[in-house]
């Protein structure tokens, strides 16, 4: 391995770039020969569903006429989430090229069916607006010149931000979102029948929003709309009185769409703005004795329309219970953390993960008390479900109390603990999976199993996970070729359940990226990469990448280049956006050193021997790896986090 390290530069070349050659003939392992397995299968598959479900204008095949009251295009978009970030990841242009072609036919199939207007969702939810618009954020990092998609940004963040004086989303004064559906056409103060219609037929599977509407007692009147007793009508007036207005904690998810234009244009306005917000649910949060409310009224009063700090939409105790509430925060977290440089961000999140905590417990697998069993509706998970020894909290919170126990999920404390490196949040994520191996003697949460991986815990799990993707792949491949369904008789969330593009492991592996929940988050990375030759996103062919090892102070990277006749080049990224600082990198598995006569700059120092290791200075958000056929490679990375303004542009543009 040969290094040459010199000034990074701004400029469209990466010549001057810091430079490690690796020349050293390596036996393939088997995670890489596995992951690009997977590559070579998502990019077929991608074309399949495509072919099958995709019209040549770019619409989706589906209902000639579709009356979904509010419920939009989320579910069309979401089915094509994969496909971007795919090609960021490694997959071909193609599979990008078709996913903005489908894009523009979904939002004028959309437009057409009466949801859309001026390209954004008309009235929606935040869970719904995060579900849609997961797969726009990708965009950005394959082609962050494309002026369409970043006019797009510009345009729908000014929705939020107070600049569209069609869509007067935010109260500049109390820094809230003023309604829990927003959109395009601004906010939606009062819901009719007609705005869950074809949602209510999904919403009886639910408890109740409230159990003291007059002549409601069952969930079956989300469909019984008798015109002798329209016990839909009297829902849906009840919770419009009480959760339409004001602002929720599930809007926090829009920090995302805001943090999408900030990476498209660097403009501060975009920054302030998050900061902003999510200070408001922090001050709200304080006031609530360190309990997120779940609703606060127009004026800002907590409970304004409730009379409890429970009780809003997405909420404590509806639908879902206070799990939606964590996630939102993580996202936003997790957006202001990249804007900001900071991880205090996280804390909102982490405060709310301590309230379940401290009301959790160990299940201790004997029947429920008498009082425990009556806090449960008919439609809630019972505890008698769970094993003895599963560590349970719980998600809901009304008058009964805290009720509703479920297994403690890792998810949270795996967000928490790649972002800031909190030991706290390590060993959360370790008391979980000591559970997990004590009652099945193995871990089998996959975001369990991925964090003990990059801990050095869990060897051969790399090879496991892509084992397992390809069967997956396979699986729905299949089903894809076997349609033979009705488009008039399909569901909305019919793709969904049909798409292919399982990438939740490449991300992970690949990038030491946290799995992006479908609930509107992006892209959050040690590094990314892009192919030095051709000047795009994704790793360059044949070449395979593992990020064995995530810790406070760097990570550990394999590399191969799989291929046995063409070099290739390799541009490594510090974060998804540039926005971890590489200080150094060691490397292993050497040819050879470059000498001091050959290396004319002294400020990139570079030492090695030759038995085949050494290290060089970067100090720069990028550098290049140059991979001869057949040769691999062991690197460890220095980073400093965070410290680096984000960005969509390409590494060679900043």
């Amino acid at each position: 391995m040969a290094v040459s390290a010199k000034h990074l530069v701004a400029n469209n070349s990466i010549s001057h770039w810091p430079q490690i050659t690796c020349d050293v003939q390596m036996e393939p392992p088997a995670w890489a020969l596995y992951e690009r397995q997977v590559i070579d299968a998502l990019n077929e598959a991608a074309i399949i569903f495509y072919d099958q479900y995709v019209e040549a204008d770019g619409t989706v095949t589906f209902k000639e006429r579709y009356e979904g009251g509010m419920n939009s295009s989320d579910d069309l978009y979401e089915a094509f989430r994969g496909f971007s970030l795919f090609t960021a990841l490694g997959g071909s242009d193609e599979v990008d090229r078709r996913h903005r072609h489908v894009w523009e036919g979904i939002t004028k199939q959309f437009t057409r069916y009466g949801q859309i207007y001026r390209e954004f969702d008309s009235n929606w939810d935040w869970m719904h607006h995060g579900e849609g618009y997961v797969s726009l954020y990708p965009m950005g990092m394959v082609e962050p010149n494309d002026s369409v998609f970043r006019n797009r940004a510009v345009h729908f963040a000014a929705m939020y931000i107070g600049e569209d004086p069609e869509a007067h989303n935010w109260d500049p004064k109390l820094k809230i979102i003023r309604a829990v559906m927003t959109g395009s056409r601004g906010p939606k103060m009062f819901w009719t029948k007609r705005d869950w219609i074809p949602t209510n037929a999904n919403l009886v599977y639910y408890p109740l929003p409230f159990y003291d509407i007059p002549g409601v007692d069952a969930t079956t009147a989300w469909i019984n709309d008798h015109p002798d007793n329209d016990q839909f009508a009297k829902l849906v007036k009840g919770m419009s009185d009480r959760m339409a207005k004001g602002d929720v904690p599930i809007n926090l998810t829009s920090t995302a769409l805001i943090a999408n234009a900030y990476l498209y244009t660097g403009d501060s306005k975009y920054k302030k703005w998050v900061t902003d917000y999510i200070r408001t649910w922090e001050k709200l949060t304080d006031q609530n004795n360190g309990i997120t409310p779940d609703n606060v009224g127009l004026s800002g009063k907590i409970g304004e329309y409730t009379g409890h700090w429970w009780g809003g939409y997405y909420g404590w105790a509806w639908p879902r219970g206070g799990t939606d509430i964590v996630l939102a925060e993580l996202t936003a977290g997790k957006v202001a953390t990249l804007l900001t440089g900071d991880s205090k961000w996280m804390n909102l999140a982490r405060s709310q993960m301590k309230v379940l905590r401290e009301q959790g417990r160990i299940y201790a697998g004997k029947a429920e008390e008498p009082s425990e069993v009556q806090k449960n509706t008919s439609s809630d998970l019972m505890l008698g479900s769970y094993r003895a020894g599963t560590p349970v909290i719980p998600r809901r919170h009304d008058e009964r109390g805290w009720y509703q126990y479920i297994p403690e999920p890792a998810y949270p404390y795996l967000n928490l603990w790649l972002v800031s490196q909190n030991e706290e949040d390590w060993q959360n994520l370790q008391r979980l999976g000591e559970a997990e191996i004590n009652l099945d003697g193995k871990l089998s949460d996959s975001d369990l199993q991925w964090a003990y991986f990059v801990k050095g815990k869990n060897p051969g799990y790399a090879e496991r996970a892509f084992r397992s993707d390809l069967q997956v792949i396979a699986r729905k491949v299949e089903l894809i070729q076997d349609e033979h369904g009705f488009s008039e008789t399909w569901v909305d969330n019919k793709w969904i359940n049909s798409d292919p593009m399982v990438t939740h492991n490449l991300n992970r592996f690949s990038t030491g990226g946290i799995p992006i929940h479908v609930r509107g988050e992006m892209l959050h990375s040690q590094v990314r990469y892009f192919d030095g030759s051709r000047k795009r996103a994704g790793l360059p062919p044949d070449v395979a990448a593992l990020v064995s090892q995530i810790d406070e102070k760097g990570i550990n990277l394999e590399l191969i280049n799989l291929s046995v006749s063409e070099p290739r080049k390799l541009v490594v990224q510090g974060g998804a956006y540039g926005e971890h600082q590489i200080v150094s990198v060691n490397f292993g598995r050497s040819a050879k050193v470059q000498g001091p006569a050959e290396n004319p700059n002294p400020r990139h120092e570079s030492t090695g021997d030759k038995t085949g290791s050494g290290s060089t200075r970067i100090d720069g958000h990028a550098f290049v790896v140059n991979l001869a056929p057949g040769s691999g490679s062991s690197l460890r990375i220095e980073l400093k986090r965070y410290s680096n303004k984000p960005s969509y542009a390409y590494p060679w543009n900043r």
